[in-house]
């Protein structure tokens, strides 16, 4: 055979070969499209969605809030869930949209699951997730208050009734989410519990509803850094943020503040318990009363780890996404706070600490003036004026 017929043999066998490959892509293709296109007979919002309305118990366990917060939320978010014309999620309805975002972030599933239920693409479905979770944050906006004058003497004045505990204006905490490290990231993500991870920085009111987040700082960087880096942690340490005029405990001018746990340090604005193996009768009344007050942030995180199970596992996803749905979820909790809390709250009673063994010696030595205040509550909480009658009880005196 000479040259120019084994050329020809050779190309005859590689378009061949061609077809073949572009006919199995064909098939391929054809069989996923029959799948997906069977959303609106057999997809799970087609087939399931009715009957749970129709069943207020079971929508409530899938999709974590009542069938009216769902329908309400929904026309919150409707005009925000913009459908782009030229991606293959146009004819995926925007209701469906939401119930597959809540569903997810509600059974904290993986993706892939979720999109075979719902007879959606898994890449539509990587599309879908952030896009709604970017809607509910700006249609829930609202439900995070302002942090002005007149909002924390209203906060002062509900955890004075709530808590017993004076002019505390939040609880302030934090959670590490776990989450995939990222490509490349080497250990900006890993915090020092042992895993790759985002922190969300929180404060909340004394009905545990969050006034503050701030989600997305490394792991690695800590509690304390993570709120110094925010905007509220800026103002608030650089003595730039605005608060209400002091009132008077005890006979003491006393200034308005958070209460927080040893990862933060004592200041002006934030009060800690008593670090010391050897406390007083004083000091563990004072841990006491102010645990009392800070327990509501460790309640505001276990009922959303709870309620809004994606943020519970390791989140399969770039960071970018996963602060995002982390921020839906905390609103979210507001929301469902608000309307429908006897539904959605849990009963959370964390151990309320008395004693605190850590060391300040890594933070610092805590300011005289913060020592001062927080002695002054602590005088105030152990005086007529200011106990109540259970606390020798709780603080085990």
């Amino acid at each position: 055979m000479n040259s120019n017929g084994l050329d020809l043999g050779v190309c005859f066998m590689y378009f061949a070969a061609k077809e073949i490959i572009k006919k199995k892509k064909a098939n391929r293709h054809a069989r996923k499209n029959d799948y997906l296109l069977k959303r609106n007979v057999n997809g799970r919002f087609a087939s399931d969605f009715d009957r749970m309305v129709k069943t207020p118990t079971v929508f409530f366990e899938n999709f974590h809030m009542s069938v009216s917060n769902f329908e309400e939320l929904f026309t919150l978010v409707m005009p925000r869930l913009v459908q782009n014309r030229t991606s293959r999620s146009d004819a995926i309805p925007l209701q469906a949209k939401l119930a597959l975002t809540l569903e997810y972030l509600a059974c904290g599933s993986l993706q892939r699951p979720v999109a075979s239920c719902y007879h959606i693409s898994e890449q539509d479905v990587g599309v879908i997730i952030p896009q709604v979770c970017d809607a509910i944050c700006v249609a829930l906006s609202g439900d995070i208050e302002a942090w002005d004058v007149k909002a924390m003497k209203t906060r002062a004045q509900e955890f004075q009734g709530l808590c017993q505990f004076p002019n505390c204006i939040g609880a302030i905490g934090s959670k590490y989410v776990a989450i995939k490290a990222p490509p490349n990231c080497g250990s900006a993500f890993y915090n020092s519990k042992g895993f790759h991870s985002i922190i969300l920085v929180a404060i909340c009111d004394a009905s545990c509803r969050f006034t503050f987040i701030d989600v997305g700082a490394y792991g690695s960087e800590g509690d304390m850094k993570a709120f110094s880096k925010s905007w509220i942690g800026r103002e608030l340490l650089e003595g730039n943020m605005e608060f209400p005029e002091d009132t008077t405990l005890g006979g003491v001018r006393t200034p308005y503040f958070l209460v927080a746990d040893d990862a933060f340090p004592l200041h002006k604005r934030i009060m800690k318990p008593y670090v010391s193996r050897n406390l007083t009768k004083e000091e563990r009344i004072f841990n006491y009363r102010l645990s009392r007050a800070r327990r509501c942030i460790e309640n505001a995180l276990g009922i959303l780890s709870a309620r809004w199970a994606a943020v519970q596992p390791t989140i399969l996803c770039h960071p970018d996404r996963a602060q995002k749905m982390i921020s839906a979820a905390c609103v979210l909790h507001n929301y469902c706070m608000r309307t429908n809390r006897a539904n959605y709250e849990l009963v959370c009673e964390p151990v309320i600490s008395v004693e605190s063994t850590d060391s300040d010696t890594n933070r610092g030595r805590p300011r005289e003036y913060p020592k001062f205040v927080r002695n002054n509550i602590k005088n105030y909480v152990n005086s007529d004026m200011g106990s109540v009658q259970w606390q020798d009880d709780y603080a085990g005196i």
